[in-house]
């Protein structure tokens, strides 16, 4: 086998210039971060409307329920009560025992009974 530039001691002059520097590490981290990513789903209107419906009976009801809420890289279960519904700035706000948190109607992909 002949030995090239990658076979260690062959390449004495430039051995130690092998190296990456902090931002070209970061642009790959980011980069393979970006990979992962992925697009929000489209709900139909009957999956909207069914959506829809839950909320309001656990609202109504008082009792908690669990959203299951988009994310670009790993989607989040959400479970807690209804708290306040704002339909002008189209959120929620759910309560659990980490506190409060507003979440968006269209972020919202499917909702079940905790």
């Amino acid at each position: 086998m002949n030995p090239n530039k990658l076979t260690p001691g062959h390449n004495l002059m430039w051995e130690s210039s092998r190296m990456m520097l902090p931002e070209h590490k970061q642009k790959i981290q980011q980069h393979q971060k970006d990979l992962e990513r992925h697009g929000k789903p489209i709900l139909d209107e009957q999956q909207t409307a069914l959506i829809g419906q839950k909320m309001t009976a656990a609202m109504t009801e008082g009792h908690p329920i669990q959203l299951h809420v988009f994310h670009p890289y790993d989607d989040l279960l959400v479970t807690g009560t209804i708290q306040k519904w704002d339909a002008e700035r189209g959120q929620i706000k759910i309560a659990n025992n980490n506190g409060e948190t507003w979440i968006e109607f269209s972020d919202i992909l499917d909702v079940g009974e905790s």
